[in-house]
Formats: structure tokens, C-alpha cells, sequence
């Protein structure tokens, strides 16, 4: 939970007569575009309005002037309806909390929002967006990594706090557009198409799923070729946590999370770095409409695959020369050059998916 200042209090206290509504109205010149969405959305602006302790994120009229030139955006909301009401409600976070909280913070922290419509998020209590604070101010980090820098902040009023941004945030898409959408991963989005993973994959509620980049899997390509169709689903399984949505700033040094394929992985803090097991975390807190990615640079092992391990880089401790212990004589993590991409694992286990993924 974010502090909050003696400071901060204070502030709140000189225009907590104002109204939500009269807030708006005081900013019309600047944040009329967002009054004039809300309008459009009744139930949406009442239930807001009734609300306490919130933060409203108020794209500009120039941020919404940006999204609005782009054709494919105005193809959507024409082809649906429901995203404007879904986005409005991304831009509300529960809690209050102020700039000079959040400048104060050591790192992120990632706060629910609205946002709870089935239809974007499975995200259990909202789902989040990443507030971080500098000394050149507030960001927040919504879907695909888009940055939206807080320009005016802390317009307070009876039930809560508004700040204006730069940029309309950007819902996080589910685990197939952000696959499609990641230049590097052709080979694994070809995969995930063939073995018809698609739906598997985005049925999990709450998931959290280290990714390994496409050069992690070339390194165990001849390793994989020896690994039976158990051991590969084991592999596969291995990278997934399913029923819980862990970003960075929830792990604990010498962390211990139970993965889908039934043995744990641990996550260790070094040198400002998230490991997992002997793996290395390149691309933190890619949020996706179920849950969460982090990229690593390499491949788990699990140390029970199944059959007959004596081929397998748990046993050996090594696959293609390059597997490195995780302090344990049997977990492994086969690292790989630190290209930075998105990849994802399916709950359905398919070992085809993964076999393909390596030959691709």
C-alpha cells in the first residue's frame, strides 16, 4: 500500500468541498473531451461519482485527440461499443493516491483498477496498472508498456483525487495479440496457432508465466530432440503458475512459487536482478488480460520429467554445454543470448507445441 504523507493529507484537505463533477467543470478547457465520454456513459459517471478514496487517471484532450486519428481505433469502439466504458473505467484506480506518494515510492507499485468487465481482464480486483514515480515526476505503465506521464496532479475532491495525463492508457491485451504483436516470436506464435493452444492459454483466471526468448529454446534444441513427450509437457508446465498473478514487487528474495507441472521454481533477488532459478528476468511485468509475463533468458528444467531421465539436463546437469546449476544438483535454467521478447506456455501441456517451438 502507498504511504500517505502528512503532506499529502494536508493538500487533500483544502478542496475536498469540491465535487467530482466540479472538478471536471474547473478543468473543462483541458479535459473536456474526457466530460464529454462520461456524459455519453451515465451509469458509469454516477457510479464513479458515488465512489470514495479513487484516483482518476484524465487523459488530456490532446491524448484523446492521438487516439482518436487512429483509424483502427475508431474501428473498434464502432465494432464494440463496450470498450469505451471498459477503457473509462481503466482510468479509475482504487485508492487515493497522490503524486508526492508516489514519487516517494522505492520502485512501482501495481494498483487495481475498475476495470473488472470480463471481456478485458480476468484479473482478480481490477486489473492493474504500474504507477512509478521520479524526480522528474509520475508515469504509469499500462497494456504493451505504454508510458502516460502525469502532467497535472492532484485535483482533489470529496472522493479522492484526480491527476491529468499525457496519454490515454492502454487496456493489456490477452496472451495471443501480445505473441503476434512481439516481432521475435513468429516461430512460437506459429506454434501456439498449430497445436491450437489459442484457447487453452487464455482461459487461465489468474496466471503468472515466465517466458523464455526464442534463443533460450534454440540452445536446447539438440537436448529437446532427446526428450520424451512426458518430459517435454513436464518442461512446459514448469513455466507456469497458475491462480496467482505475481509482478516484480510482489517477490521476495528466496521465494519459492508451486508451478503448474507440480515442483517449484525459486526467485531469487541479485544485483538488482530477478532470477528464476539460475534464469535471468530481461523483460519484467508484461501485463495481459489474465495475469502477467516476465521474459527470461533462458529454459527451466524441472528436476522430475518423468520416464527416464538419464538423457534429460536435469539429470546431467547439462544441456548443449550451457546449463548452469541453481544450487540445487537437479533444477536447471539453459541460458541463452539476452534478446528481449514475449513468449508464453499453455496450460493444455501440449509437448507438440514445444517440440515445434524448437524446430521452427
Amino acid at each position: 500500500m502507498l504511504p500517505k504523507t502528512l503532506l499529502s493529507l494536508a493538500a487533500a484537505n483544502v478542496a475536498f468541498a469540491q465535487t467530482l463533477t466540479e472538478v471536471l467543470t474547473a478543468q473543462n478547457s483541458t479535459l473536456s473531451t474526457l466530460v464529454s465520454l462520461l456524459q455519453g456513459q451515465p451509469d458509469l459517471l454516477n457510479a464513479v461519482a458515488g465512489l470514495s478514496d479513487i484516483t482518476i487517471l484524465a487523459p488530456s484532450n490532446e491524448a484523446f485527440t492521438t487516439l482518436l486519428s487512429d483509424p483502427a481505433i475508431a474501428a473498434a469502439v464502432q465494432a464494440d461499443p463496450s470498450i469505451v466504458p471498459a477503457l473509462l473505467s481503466y482510468h479509475v484506480i482504487n485508492g487515493t493516491y497522490y503524486a508526492g506518494d508516489i514519487t516517494s515510492l522505492d520502485g512501482s507499485a501495481f494498483v487495481p483498477t475498475l476495470l473488472t468487465s470480463e471481456a478485458f481482464t480476468t484479473v482478480e480486483g481490477g486489473q492493474r496498472v504500474e504507477v512509478r514515480g521520479s524526480s522528474e515526476g509520475v508515469s504509469i505503465f499500462s497494456g504493451g508498456g505504454a508510458e502516460s506521464k502525469v502532467s497535472g496532479a492532484d485535483f482533489n475532491f470529496t472522493g479522492g483525487t484526480l491527476h491529468i495525463i499525457d496519454k490515454v492508457l492502454t487496456i493489456p491485451a490477452n496472451l495471443t495479440t501480445v505473441l503476434t504483436s512481439t516481432e521475435d516470436l513468429s516461430s512460437l506464435t506459429a506454434a501456439v496457432t498449430t497445436a491450437e493452444l489459442v484457447e487453452p492459454l487464455e482461459s487461465i483466471r489468474q496466471v503468472t508465466i515466465f517466458a523464455p526468448v526464442n534463443s533460450a529454446f534454440e540452445a536446447i534444441k539438440d537436448v529437446a530432440a532427446g526428450l520424451s513427450v512426458e518430459q517435454l509437457t513436464a518442461v512446459l508446465g514448469y513455466h507456469v503458475v497458475e491462480g496467482a498473478v505475481v509482478y516484480s514487487t510482489d517477490i521476495t528474495d528466496g521465494a519459492s512459487v508451486k508451478t503448474l507441472q507440480g515442483e517449484e521454481i525459486t526467485l531469487t533477488l541479485r544485483d538488482g536482478n530477478v532470477l528464476v532459478n539460475e534464469a535471468k528476468v530481461v523483460m519484467p511485468n508484461v501485463l495481459v488480460k489474465n495475469g502477467v509475463v516476465h521474459v527470461i533468458d533462458g529454459v527451466l528444467i524441472p528436476e522430475n520429467l518423468g520416464g527416464d531421465n538419464s538423457s534429460s539436463p536435469s539429470a546431467s546437469g547439462t544441456a548443449s554445454g550451457t546449463a548452469t546449476s541453481t544450487g540445487s544438483p537437479t533444477n536447471t535454467a539453459v541460458t541463452a543470448g539476452a534478446g528481449m521478447t514475449v513468449a508464453s506456455f499453455g496450460v493444455a501441456l501440449a509437448a507438440g507445441a514445444f517440440a515445434a517451438m524448437l524446430h521452427l
